[in-house]
């Protein structure tokens, strides 16, 4: 698999950065952070070794994860469309008005429930169905907000979701094709389609550039098609054992468990 035009390293002596999704790949199947996580990033920092969380969710739910630690990592929120180090704001990229408008429409023509992202927190339709709402707000613990009209805040919105309780492949297809070219459109889970203005990959090269840190001299760690851009930039890519066949067949290497390769360094 190409990464970016260098060797990709064979130990991992050179690591700089260890960045890793959450969803599949580092949390739990009930969402929590391996026991002792903290614990490790603080022996990472001891090794001049830099620890960032890339995921789709959002800042607040990410930081309320990390609190014992938060001011000492990186942040890759919203699939890469806010990368925070600590509480500064090193990139946030947002959708246009209109293209924001016409994706809403399309994904609750699809027959999706709708997700739109600020910044500071998550926007719901006041007539979404009630189980999405609550899932989102006590399972996620997300800090949302519920509009009558969340088409006035369209300018300003990062990233847009669309959420299928069950397979959402056979609805995302069309979608995506539709959006080709347009908006990166990735499925993240079983459930989920995120349409970002960036990606984890050109998120975490951002991040690179700001820390001075040489893409190949991070490893990173995911499970989705989301993570790809991510895994195909890093010098030491990983897949979570959870990850779809579709994903493996990617050919990057899988590890047995996330949290004892990360131990290993």
């Amino acid at each position: 698999m190409k990464g970016t035009g260098h060797e990709r390293m064979t130990d991992t002596d050179g690591i700089r950065m260890v960045v890793s999704d959450l969803d599949g790949t580092l949390l739990d199947e009930k969402g929590a952070l391996p026991e002792g996580m903290f614990d490790e990033i603080g022996r990472l920092k001891e090794k001049g070794i830099a620890f960032c969380a890339a995921s789709g969710r959002q800042y607040a739910n990410m930081r309320r994860m990390f609190s014992g630690v938060w001011r000492d990592i990186s942040f890759i929120c919203e699939n890469g469309c806010l990368v925070k180090r600590g509480d500064e704001i090193l990139s946030a990229s947002r959708i246009g008005k209109q293209m924001a408008e016409e994706l809403i429409r399309d994904i609750r023509d699809a027959g999706m429930q709708v997700l739109m992202s600020l910044p500071e927190c998550t926007v719901m339709f006041a007539d979404a169905d009630r189980s999405f709402t609550d899932d989102i707000i006590y399972r996620l613990r997300n800090t949302a907000a519920i509009a009558e009209d969340p088409f006035m805040y369209a300018g300003e919105y990062i990233k847009i979701s669309g959420f299928y309780d069950g397979d959402i492949l056979p609805l995302s297809k069309p979608l995506q094709e539709k959006w080709q070219g347009r908006i990166h459109a990735d499925v993240a889970g079983r459930s989920w389609l995120d349409f970002t203005p960036v990606n984890k990959g050109d998120a975490l090269k951002l991040l690179c550039r700001e820390t001075g840190i040489d893409p190949a001299s991070v490893m990173a760690f995911g499970d989705q098609f989301n993570d790809l851009a991510m895994l195909n930039l890093c010098g030491h890519p990983c897949l979570s054992p959870r990850a779809p066949e579709e994903v493996r067949a990617c050919g990057i290497p899988v590890t047995d468990s996330v949290f004892d390769k990360i131990r290993q360094l």
